[in-house]
């Protein structure tokens, strides 16, 4: 079988991505100043680098996903273009998954399943889903690894890297967009790994957690090398639990904010895979998350500054936000000083982004101005770009933050957010944190 899910050789993701890179730079050199036909050009870029990466699927295409949530600072075209590569990949033909499947499960594996169903559930960027019953009347969902993208991590966080560059389309200097790309490349070789991914499921099982919140638990006789099985566990998509009354609606997407904060500022492990696809709902008011491949450990360090910033930032502490910053290395320059031009940013951050979520509870997550006043701070910002620097530790938490925005947005939900703040906020600042773990979890019980 191919090493990777299009037959395409290793070393041609890498000329194929390097072909990408190379369209855009001579599109480049010539390119047009007035807006109409920038936004032609890019477009056309965008749509290049959609149909490459989706194509090659892996990790090539999980990163342009990750790209589309930079929208604020890419073109808009080209971020309308690789917002397509959210939706659900193309899946494999069942014959190529059941070939995959007759070399890693012995005859042994096979004779526990009754039937599985060649339609996949659910297909992404790594692999797809199909849902089997076992002899006992279990129903699983299989997930299998599409063949190539374990190997072909590194070369494509490399290649893609280049085709950033070459771009210029992120406003960040080298070695920022290096440390954020070796963040990008540690994950995403998490990611492909099933078996750290079902040590992880067991231990988000035995996590201590909200009331309510379900996960799939593995299936360790069937589980193997790219197959990973587990619990079935159905729920209502986002798109239909939106249909459901509202005060359903706004238990549900409760129960999401405190599972968050729990995982982030309790348990100091993060599912960090926002895709609408990986969370169900059920109309008892419970909460279905899937997909454990993506998971962030957080550092005690980092769960103490960001109390610290909410309650900075509840005060009005610009100098206590700034000084913040500078501990989390979010500051080009460490212990620069405040500046008014500085305070004036955080300020404006402030009332575009805490003021909606503090004023009048509960927060309306459907409220059509907030997002158009959140980009305005930012784009106010830019002139003060440079002050600034990405935290590649926060990466994913951010990404956790902002995919729980907008799917609760989907829900057209209501929170209480002024009051989960200010607990966060009241938080001893030297609590202890349960993250004095391994980076990788213990093998699962067997």
């Amino acid at each position: 079988m191919a090493d990777n899910p299009n037959d395409t050789p290793g070393r041609g993701r890498g000329r194929r991505i390097l072909a990408a890179g190379a369209r855009t730079l001579g599109r480049s050199v010539a390119r047009p100043f007035t807006r109409t036909e920038a936004g032609a050009h890019w477009a056309r870029v965008g749509a290049d680098w959609f149909a490459t990466l989706s194509d090659l699927k892996g990790a090539a295409m999980k990163m342009g996903q990750m790209m589309s949530q930079y929208a604020d600072l890419l073109p808009p075209e080209l971020a309308e273009q690789l917002g397509r590569l959210q939706a659900s990949a193309e899946p494999l033909p069942w014959g190529d998954i059941e070939a995959l499947l007759r070399e890693r499960w012995s005859e042994a594996q096979w004779a526990q399943l009754a039937h599985i169903d060649p339609t996949p559930l659910a297909s992404a960027s790594i692999g797809q889903v199909h849902l089997a019953a076992l002899v006992d009347g279990r129903a699983v969902a299989v997930k299998v690894r599409y063949p190539g993208v374990a190997d072909a991590v590194d070369a494509d966080v490399r290649n893609l890297g280049r085709l950033m560059r070459l771009a210029g389309v992120l406003p960040l200097e080298r070695r920022d967009l290096d440390a954020m790309l070796a963040e990008v490349r540690a994950r995403l070789r998490e990611e492909v790994d099933y078996e750290l991914e079902r040590q992880r499921l067991a231990l988000f099982n035995d996590l201590p957690h909200s009331e309510g919140v379900i996960y799939p638990k593995p299936i360790n006789a069937l589980c193997a090398d790219g197959v990973l099985v587990t619990s079935y566990e159905p729920g209502s998509a986002v798109e239909d639990a939106r249909r459901w009354p509202q005060p359903l609606r706004d238990q549900l997407a409760a129960r999401y904010c405190d599972w968050i904060i729990a995982s982030l500022l309790d348990h100091g492990w993060l599912h960090a895979d926002p895709h609408p696809g990986n969370f169900a709902f059920r109309e008892d008011g419970r909460l279905i998350v899937y997909d454990f491949g993506c998971v962030k450990q957080v550092g005690r360090h980092e769960q103490t500054e960001m109390v610290a910033i909410v309650r900075a930032g509840l005060a009005g502490d610009w100098a206590g936000v700034h000084a913040t910053l500078g501990r989390l290395g979010s500051l080009s320059r460490p212990h620069a000083p405040l500046t008014p031009e500085l305070e004036t940013v955080y300020r404006q951050h402030h009332d575009a982004l805490a003021g909606p979520l503090l004023a009048d509870p509960p927060f309306e997550f459907r409220d059509p101005d907030f997002i158009p006043e959140a980009r305005r701070a930012i784009r106010g910002a830019l002139p003060q770009w440079r002050a600034f620097r990405p935290v590649p530790e926060l990466a994913f938490v951010m990404r956790t933050l902002s995919g729980g925005y907008w799917l609760l947005r989907q829900l057209e939900a209501r929170v209480d957010l002024a009051s989960r703040l200010e607990a966060i906020a009241a938080r001893h600042p030297h609590r202890p944190a349960a993250t004095d773990r391994q980076s990788r979890p213990e093998a699962a019980r067997q």
